[in-house]
């Protein structure tokens, strides 16, 4: 069983070829290329096993189509490392639940930043 599913996308080749020479020494560590054929983009990923995607990113922000993708794709994370490699910032979509008990709507509102002094 491997730790982690790993792919890369839009890296500069040097970061590419370093990135897989250090994964070739982790017998944990499964590499995925193309990318597209990560489990998690196809739905498939039933194990839960973690799967990163390594790319580029002139800053720190996830581009909208790579947080729809990111969304849609759990347990994906994305590993997006600045042109000189010398940042990586991770993104990734976890679950939050919050059980909120013997609470009213003026509550909830409140709770969501909602003013609630402003009824009719």
């Amino acid at each position: 069983m491997h730790a982690a599913r790993v792919s890369f996308a839009g890296l500069s080749s040097l970061c590419e070829r370093i990135l897989r020479d250090a994964l070739k020494q982790r017998a944990d560590i499964d590499l995925v290329l193309p990318w597209t054929r990560l489990d998690s983009l196809l739905a498939t990923n039933s194990s839960g096993t973690p799967e990163i995607l390594f790319l580029e990113l002139d800053r720190q922000v996830l581009p909208a189509p790579l947080r729809c993708l990111l969304a849609a794709a759990s347990p994906l994370r994305i590993v997006a490392l600045s042109p000189d490699a010398s940042a990586a910032t991770i993104f990734s979509v976890t679950e939050q639940r919050t059980v909120l008990e013997g609470k009213n709507a003026d509550d909830l509102c409140e709770l969501f930043g909602m003013d609630v002094g402003n009824r009719r």
